[in-house]
């Protein structure tokens, strides 16, 4: 039973404990926390800072604090985003998934009821992934997998990825897809302010583009994908991505339209006024609370703001919906969402790709 109240469904966790000593040995890239102080620290990749965090990322108390203070009753937490390393060597990618699922586990169980947890997988190595997506969900009893935009440089329509699509769908998980740090290079100018405010936008829209114009969506008709960012740039690009593929003829806009219609986004674009036209993209329905929690300055309660702020531009019952109801099903804990416990391991040569 989830505990009543808003849920917030785009939170990140990192475990402040160290990776075990065979992944370092093997990804000796692999990110790590190293705290400067109790309420400071330090995302580390090899010899390298990465970022600088605070306590909520790695204290689950430190994290219900704020939680209270925003007025969120639930949080779905989410491996950071910078621990999808998809390039690194598998057997050590694996048991580093392994070691950042028990520890969102860990914390999920710690929080009295109020987190859900969100995992990871080694995608690049189908018996690895295939293996701990059943782990993460059986035992552990994760929700969703968090991946990212790109997998090791291939597009989430990719072939050699269907095996995974085909397991998260028999299994009922749901996925959230997250931009890397940089965007990718989804554009042609450096700095963070073009990495930070085009590329990730820009890099979750081309997610979406594929998702949808290459039949990953079409293909899995039971399959929950979140985008965050509000979905990037993709709900404002879609009219003109729709009329190019009815010009070209590649695809019946009808049909994209019904699989568009099928995204879930989260709110987290920074102004209210954007937020009707994201309700009008993908329906009240398919909308949920995001906050990028506890890396964005102000949210989540800024973000509540901005969505009570729009509340009268929405269609009634719509901020409700937003607020739980549609997260709820997402997660596929709302009593008319298809959950299963059923595994369906992938037949060898599946799309090319061995077990």
């Amino acid at each position: 039973m989830v505990p009543p109240g808003t849920i917030d469904v785009h939170a990140h966790y990192f475990p402040q404990d160290a990776p075990p000593a065979d992944v370092i040995a093997g990804f000796p890239e692999a990110p790590r926390m190293v705290l400067d102080s109790p309420a400071e620290g330090r995302l580390v990749r090899g010899s390298e800072d990465f970022r600088a965090v605070r306590r909520a990322l790695w204290d689950v108390p430190a994290r219900l604090e704020d939680m209270d203070r925003a007025g969120v009753g639930v949080q779905a937490i989410s491996p950071v985003p910078v621990t999808l390393e998809y390039g690194a060597a598998p057997a050590p990618f694996a048991a580093y998934c392994r070691w950042i699922n028990e520890s969102i586990a860990r914390a999920v169980e710690d929080s009295d009821g109020r987190l859900i947890g969100i995992g990871t997988v080694p995608l690049l190595s189908p018996r690895d992934c295939l293996s701990e997506l059943h782990y993460l969900s059986a035992v552990l009893g994760l929700r969703a997998i968090e991946i990212g935009t790109r997998i090791n440089g291939m597009e989430l329509d990719d072939p050699a990825l269907e095996y995974f699509f085909d397991a998260v769908d028999g299994l009922g998980l749901a996925v959230m897809v997250h931009p890397v740090d940089g965007g990718g290079g989804a554009v042609r100018r450096s700095g963070f302010t073009y990495d930070f405010g085009l590329g990730m936008p820009s890099d979750t829209a081309l997610a979406a583009t594929a998702l949808v114009f290459g039949g990953v969506l079409d293909r899995h008709r039971r399959l929950r994908i979140a985008m965050v960012h509000g979905c990037g740039t993709f709900p404002w690009a879609y009219p003109r991505l729709r009329l190019g593929a009815h010009l070209a003829a590649t695809h019946v806009p009808d049909d994209l339209d019904r699989l568009v219609s099928r995204l879930y986004a989260d709110t987290l674009v920074f102004d209210p006024g954007l937020l009707p036209a994201l309700v009008h993209r993908f329906g009240p329905n398919q909308i949920l609370l995001g906050s990028d929690h506890p890396f964005i300055p102000g949210q989540p309660g800024d973000g509540l703001a901005d969505l009570n702020s729009a509340a009268e531009h929405l269609p009634p019952g719509t901020v409700p919906r937003i607020l739980r109801e549609n997260a709820l099903e997402f997660l596929g804990l709302a009593s008319g969402a298809l959950v299963t416990d059923h595994f369906s391991p992938i037949k060898e040569d599946h799309h090319g790709t061995h077990c």
